[in-house]
């Protein structure tokens, strides 16, 4: 089982502070990706050069996955009937899972679907706070610690608020993030990732290079 901060630990000296957003020269474009890959999704975000919210190690990557989900069945992996049966219908705690990559997603790099749209500099800045958001934020507004590296994951695991529930799982907070930041309809109803495509506004599929 992978070391991790004690549930106390976690929530002493964080609240519900905002997320604290870099400025971007006004101008700029972007682009901003969603991942299906296969009962979970994605959102990618191209980072702008000068930013450092990559995890530890990969911190000016130019691209950054976000992605929420149970904190045992996720990070743990722990796929037994008693912790599936949990996440499903229990309130159990979360995790935000953050990982750089050198590229954005691709059907070629596993991704059932993938999705894609450009946004402007602020628009950038609004979904990053909400991206930033799900984390607790101490008074100075930095992150929680993450959790110590997961096996089989490049990327890191930080405390999240929320709890996980059937009716509210991965794919739910991926339309809910995008819909507080105008670019979804509203993730309620959304239970499965494949739901997730109908619900974007202004994306259009990633068509895999011949």
């Amino acid at each position: 089982m992978i070391a991790g901060p004690s549930l106390l630990a976690e929530l002493k000296g964080l609240a519900d502070f905002p997320a604290p957003v870099p400025p971007i020269a006004p101008g700029r474009v972007f682009h901003v990706y969603v991942a299906d890959w296969g009962y979970h999704t994605s959102i990618t975000i191209e980072q702008p050069a000068g930013w450092n919210l990559g995890p530890p190690g990969r911190e000016h990557a130019p691209f950054l996955e976000y992605a929420w989900g149970d904190r045992r069945y996720y990070m743990l992996e722990d796929h037994g009937v008693a912790s599936t049966l949990k996440a499903l219908f229990l309130p159990t705690p979360s995790v935000l899972y953050l990982e750089g990559h050198g590229a954005p997603p691709s059907t070629q790099a596993g991704a059932r679907a993938v999705f894609a749209r450009t946004v402007r500099d602020a628009e950038l800045r609004v979904l990053v706070a909400e991206l930033e958001g799900a984390m607790p934020r101490s008074v100075s507004a930095g992150r929680p610690v993450p959790y110590a590296p997961a096996p089989g994951y490049d990327g890191r695991f930080y405390p999240a608020r929320g709890t996980y529930l059937w009716w509210f799982d991965c794919n739910r907070w991926t339309v809910d993030r995008l819909a507080r930041a105008g670019f979804a309809r509203s993730g309620r109803g959304v239970i499965t990732s494949g739901q997730v495509g109908g619900r974007l506004l202004g994306f259009s599929p990633v068509t895999p290079r011949s």
